[in-house]
Protein backbone atom coordinates (compact mmCIF):
# COMPACT_ATOMS: atom_id res chain seq x y z
CA UNK A 1 0.00 0.00 0.00
CA UNK A 2 1.45 3.85 -0.89
CA UNK A 3 2.31 5.25 1.77
CA UNK A 4 -0.22 8.34 2.74
CA UNK A 5 1.28 12.04 1.91
CA UNK A 6 -1.14 14.51 3.73
CA UNK A 7 0.24 17.22 1.45
CA UNK A 8 -1.24 15.69 -1.83
CA UNK A 9 -4.07 14.32 -0.29
CA UNK A 10 -5.32 17.87 0.08
CA UNK A 11 -3.45 19.30 -3.45
CA UNK A 12 -5.94 16.12 -5.22
CA UNK A 13 -9.15 17.33 -3.16
CA UNK A 14 -8.94 20.91 -4.09
CA UNK A 15 -8.13 20.07 -7.93
CA UNK A 16 -11.59 17.95 -7.41
CA UNK A 17 -13.69 20.56 -6.16
CA UNK A 18 -12.12 23.24 -8.88
CA UNK A 19 -13.04 20.14 -11.42
CA UNK A 20 -16.53 20.14 -9.85
CA UNK A 21 -16.62 23.97 -10.17
CA UNK A 22 -15.79 24.45 -13.10
CA UNK A 23 -18.33 21.97 -14.38
CA UNK A 24 -21.09 22.92 -12.91
CA UNK A 25 -22.99 26.50 -12.59
CA UNK A 26 -20.47 29.49 -11.17
CA UNK A 27 -20.74 30.09 -6.79
CA UNK A 28 -23.00 33.41 -5.95
CA UNK A 29 -21.47 34.80 -2.74
CA UNK A 30 -24.14 34.98 -0.30
CA UNK A 31 -24.58 38.97 -0.66
CA UNK A 32 -24.80 38.20 -4.41
CA UNK A 33 -28.15 35.61 -3.63
CA UNK A 34 -29.89 37.89 -1.54
CA UNK A 35 -29.14 40.96 -4.15
CA UNK A 36 -31.10 39.04 -6.76
CA UNK A 37 -33.68 37.95 -4.52
CA UNK A 38 -34.56 41.83 -4.15
CA UNK A 39 -34.05 42.23 -7.54
CA UNK A 40 -36.52 39.61 -9.11
CA UNK A 41 -38.54 38.95 -6.50
CA UNK A 42 -38.45 42.01 -4.68
CA UNK A 43 -38.30 39.61 -1.28
CA UNK A 44 -38.06 42.34 1.72
CA UNK A 45 -36.93 38.78 3.95
CA UNK A 46 -33.29 39.38 1.62
CA UNK A 47 -33.55 42.86 2.47
CA UNK A 48 -33.75 42.52 5.78
CA UNK A 49 -30.91 39.83 5.32
CA UNK A 50 -29.00 41.86 3.56
CA UNK A 51 -29.32 44.99 5.38
CA UNK A 52 -28.25 42.82 8.47
CA UNK A 53 -25.31 42.11 6.29
CA UNK A 54 -24.01 44.75 5.14
CA UNK A 55 -24.85 47.57 7.25
CA UNK A 56 -22.92 47.33 10.11
CA UNK A 57 -19.68 46.74 7.77
CA UNK A 58 -20.77 49.75 5.25
CA UNK A 59 -21.20 51.99 8.85
CA UNK A 60 -17.27 50.99 9.51
CA UNK A 61 -16.33 51.56 6.26
CA UNK A 62 -17.65 55.51 6.55
CA UNK A 63 -16.55 55.99 9.70
CA UNK A 64 -12.86 54.80 8.64
CA UNK A 65 -13.12 57.44 5.86
CA UNK A 66 -14.06 60.32 8.62
CA UNK A 67 -17.41 60.72 9.05
CA UNK A 68 -19.30 60.82 11.98
CA UNK A 69 -21.22 58.55 13.66
CA UNK A 70 -24.86 60.29 12.75
CA UNK A 71 -23.54 60.98 9.00
CA UNK A 72 -22.26 57.64 8.79
CA UNK A 73 -25.57 55.73 9.64
CA UNK A 74 -27.70 58.49 7.63
CA UNK A 75 -25.13 57.71 4.60
CA UNK A 76 -25.83 53.72 5.34
CA UNK A 77 -29.77 54.02 5.33
CA UNK A 78 -29.74 56.06 2.29
CA UNK A 79 -27.12 53.44 0.56
CA UNK A 80 -29.42 50.72 1.46
CA UNK A 81 -32.58 52.18 0.40
CA UNK A 82 -31.25 52.70 -3.02
CA UNK A 83 -30.26 49.49 -3.09
CA UNK A 84 -33.68 48.31 -2.70
CA UNK A 85 -34.70 50.51 -5.43
CA UNK A 86 -31.97 49.72 -8.25
CA UNK A 87 -31.91 46.06 -6.79
CA UNK A 88 -33.28 45.05 -10.53
CA UNK A 89 -30.23 46.73 -11.89
CA UNK A 90 -27.52 44.60 -10.65
CA UNK A 91 -25.64 42.33 -12.65
CA UNK A 92 -23.77 39.89 -11.09
CA UNK A 93 -21.82 38.88 -14.33
CA UNK A 94 -20.33 42.33 -14.20
CA UNK A 95 -19.55 42.80 -10.41
CA UNK A 96 -19.91 41.42 -7.00
CA UNK A 97 -23.08 42.30 -4.97
CA UNK A 98 -20.14 44.27 -2.36
CA UNK A 99 -18.64 46.22 -5.36
CA UNK A 100 -22.37 47.11 -6.66
CA UNK A 101 -23.64 48.23 -3.28
CA UNK A 102 -20.43 50.03 -2.15
CA UNK A 103 -20.51 52.19 -5.13
CA UNK A 104 -23.97 52.97 -4.44
CA UNK A 105 -22.43 54.05 -0.97
CA UNK A 106 -19.81 56.10 -2.06
CA UNK A 107 -21.80 57.96 -4.63
CA UNK A 108 -24.16 58.48 -1.47
CA UNK A 109 -21.43 59.56 0.65
CA UNK A 110 -20.13 62.35 -2.32
CA UNK A 111 -23.85 63.70 -1.92
CA UNK A 112 -23.57 64.13 1.21
CA UNK A 113 -20.26 65.67 1.50
CA UNK A 114 -20.90 68.07 -1.30
CA UNK A 115 -24.50 69.26 0.54
CA UNK A 116 -22.51 70.05 3.39
CA UNK A 117 -19.60 72.16 1.79
CA UNK A 118 -22.47 74.47 0.85
CA UNK A 119 -23.56 74.88 4.34
CA UNK A 120 -22.28 76.31 7.49
CA UNK A 121 -20.50 73.45 9.02
CA UNK A 122 -21.32 74.41 12.39
CA UNK A 123 -24.79 74.85 12.14
CA UNK A 124 -25.21 71.87 9.22
CA UNK A 125 -27.31 68.76 10.83
CA UNK A 126 -27.39 65.95 7.86
CA UNK A 127 -30.67 63.91 8.80
CA UNK A 128 -33.70 62.52 7.99
CA UNK A 129 -36.87 64.70 8.26
CA UNK A 130 -38.54 63.42 11.17
CA UNK A 131 -42.29 62.20 11.97
CA UNK A 132 -42.75 65.21 13.53
CA UNK A 133 -42.45 67.73 11.02
CA UNK A 134 -44.22 65.54 8.45
CA UNK A 135 -46.88 65.59 10.37
CA UNK A 136 -46.87 68.96 11.10
CA UNK A 137 -46.29 69.87 7.83
CA UNK A 138 -48.70 67.66 6.47
CA UNK A 139 -51.65 69.48 8.80
CA UNK A 140 -52.65 66.25 9.91
CA UNK A 141 -54.31 68.29 12.80
CA UNK A 142 -57.56 67.94 10.82
CA UNK A 143 -59.63 64.86 10.97
CA UNK A 144 -60.02 64.52 7.32
CA UNK A 145 -55.73 64.57 7.00
CA UNK A 146 -56.05 62.48 10.04
CA UNK A 147 -58.10 59.86 8.22
CA UNK A 148 -56.13 60.46 5.28
CA UNK A 149 -53.05 59.24 6.97
CA UNK A 150 -54.71 56.45 8.50
CA UNK A 151 -55.71 55.49 4.92
CA UNK A 152 -52.27 55.57 3.98
CA UNK A 153 -51.09 53.82 6.24
CA UNK A 154 -53.36 50.61 6.31
CA UNK A 155 -52.09 50.33 2.57
CA UNK A 156 -48.41 49.51 3.84
CA UNK A 157 -47.27 46.25 5.34
CA UNK A 158 -47.72 45.43 8.53
CA UNK A 159 -44.18 45.35 9.30
CA UNK A 160 -43.70 48.35 8.13
CA UNK A 161 -46.67 50.55 9.41
CA UNK A 162 -46.26 49.29 12.87
CA UNK A 163 -42.94 50.32 13.78
CA UNK A 164 -44.04 53.93 12.04
CA UNK A 165 -46.84 54.19 14.21
CA UNK A 166 -45.03 53.19 17.14
CA UNK A 167 -42.86 55.86 16.29
CA UNK A 168 -44.23 59.17 14.63
CA UNK A 169 -47.34 58.63 16.31
CA UNK A 170 -46.67 56.62 19.94
CA UNK A 171 -43.28 58.60 19.86
CA UNK A 172 -41.22 55.70 21.15
CA UNK A 173 -37.83 55.81 20.20
CA UNK A 174 -36.35 53.26 17.55
CA UNK A 175 -34.36 51.62 20.61
CA UNK A 176 -37.59 50.88 22.36
CA UNK A 177 -39.43 49.41 19.48
CA UNK A 178 -36.59 47.08 18.76
CA UNK A 179 -36.70 45.85 22.18
CA UNK A 180 -40.66 46.07 21.94
CA UNK A 181 -40.66 43.58 19.23
CA UNK A 182 -37.74 42.04 19.45
CA UNK A 183 -35.92 42.90 15.99
CA UNK A 184 -32.68 44.21 15.91
CA UNK A 185 -31.92 48.09 15.64
CA UNK A 186 -30.84 48.17 12.09
CA UNK A 187 -34.19 46.66 11.12
CA UNK A 188 -36.35 48.67 13.01
CA UNK A 189 -34.92 51.64 11.73
CA UNK A 190 -34.72 50.30 8.17
CA UNK A 191 -38.56 49.54 8.00
CA UNK A 192 -39.35 52.85 8.99
CA UNK A 193 -37.36 54.72 6.94
CA UNK A 194 -39.05 52.12 3.73
CA UNK A 195 -42.45 52.52 5.20
CA UNK A 196 -41.72 56.76 5.81
CA UNK A 197 -40.67 57.12 2.18
CA UNK A 198 -43.59 54.81 0.68
CA UNK A 199 -45.82 57.24 2.65
CA UNK A 200 -44.32 60.42 1.21
CA UNK A 201 -44.50 58.86 -2.54
CA UNK A 202 -48.36 58.64 -1.76
CA UNK A 203 -48.72 61.59 -0.53
CA UNK A 204 -47.19 63.12 -3.77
Amino acid sequence: MDEYHPFLDLTRRRFMRGTMQQSGEPEIDQESSLLLAIGNNQSQQAYVELFELMAPKIKSFLMGRGSSVDESENVTQDAMLSVWRKADLFDPNKASARTWVYAIVRNRLIDVQRKTSRVDRGNKKYRYQSGNDFISNGGVNDASAQAQLQRLLQELPDEQSQPLVMSYVQGMSHKEIANKIGLPLGTVKSRIRMGFQRLQEMVN
